[in-house]
């Protein structure tokens, strides 16, 4: 269980601890998008990834909110609700779901007034950045609740999400915002240094290597992104949690 430490120092601290599921995730990844490469079926693609992230998002969880190992913790949560990995894709699906609604909704206003296509993009992840952190630091503690078997509903997310959301709502921007930028910057340097293409399996035959170890950065840096929205949303959580019972708030440290 982890209770001190920054969120960027403890989200490292678990990725070490928790690296059998760090691996097995950047695996899962890599294997999706070349299998996405012969598929057209987008949402199914979509659903993968999301169950991709959820097994490590699980471990990432039970590490700050469990006192047992995690595999001692899963396997509990298992035999309590055999159903939870289902439970935490859906809820997590449509959380996306209410996340991009926003954006979906403006790109079509503007693209109907001629919005220029930089400026259209621009603003459309900009919108999408503050809905998504806005929906997780309301409703996003319906995660954490799930791993440790209490009220998951939205009724009870959003209480808890009024307690925690000023916690919660400047660290899912860092998570969700400075992350990616990292994240697109160093896919960028790495496929300009490595001579990455398009392809996994380029036309011409071979296999582009580049392309694949620009991929590994790529799913490092978002494995870290998805264990710090792990400790983010828990220690959320907690906090909320501790206070509706009276207890005093968590110690959690500021960036």
């Amino acid at each position: 269980m982890e209770n001190g430490g920054n969120i960027w120092s403890t989200s490292l601290r678990i990725m070490k601890k928790e690296i059998i599921y760090v691996l097995a995730y950047c695996a899962m990844i890599v294997v999706f998008l070349m299998i996405e490469e012969k598929m057209e079926n987008t949402s199914a693609s979509s659903i993968a990834l999301t169950f991709a992230s959820a097994m490590l998002a699980i471990p990432a969880h039970l590490s700050v909110l469990s006192r047992l190992g995690t595999a001692d913790a899963m396997r509990e949560l298992q035999s309590k609700s055999p159903r939870y990995i289902g439970s935490f894709v859906f809820r997590t699906i449509v959380l996306g779901v209410i996340s991009c609604a926003p954006m979906l909704a403006l790109v079509i206003f503007l693209s109907a007034n001629n919005w220029g296509r930089t400026s259209l993009i621009a603003t459309a992840v900009l919108v999408l950045l503050l809905s998504a952190a806005l929906v997780f630091a309301k409703w996003g503690t319906m995660l954490p609740a799930i791993v440790m078997q209490s009220d998951k509903t939205f009724a009870a997310a959003g209480r808890r999400g009024r307690m925690s959301f000023f916690y919660a709502f400047p660290r899912l921007l860092v998570s969700f915002g400075l992350l990616s930028v990292v994240q697109i910057l160093a896919i960028a340097a790495a496929a300009n240094m490595l001579g990455a293409g398009d392809s996994y399996f380029p036309a011409a035959g071979g296999f582009d290597f580049g392309l694949l170890l620009s991929a590994m950065i790529a799913t490092a840096i978002s494995s870290y992104q998805i264990v710090m929205t792990a400790v983010i949303l828990s220690r959320s959580y907690l906090r909320a949690e501790n206070a509706a019972n009276g207890r005093d708030l968590v110690a959690v440290e500021a960036i």
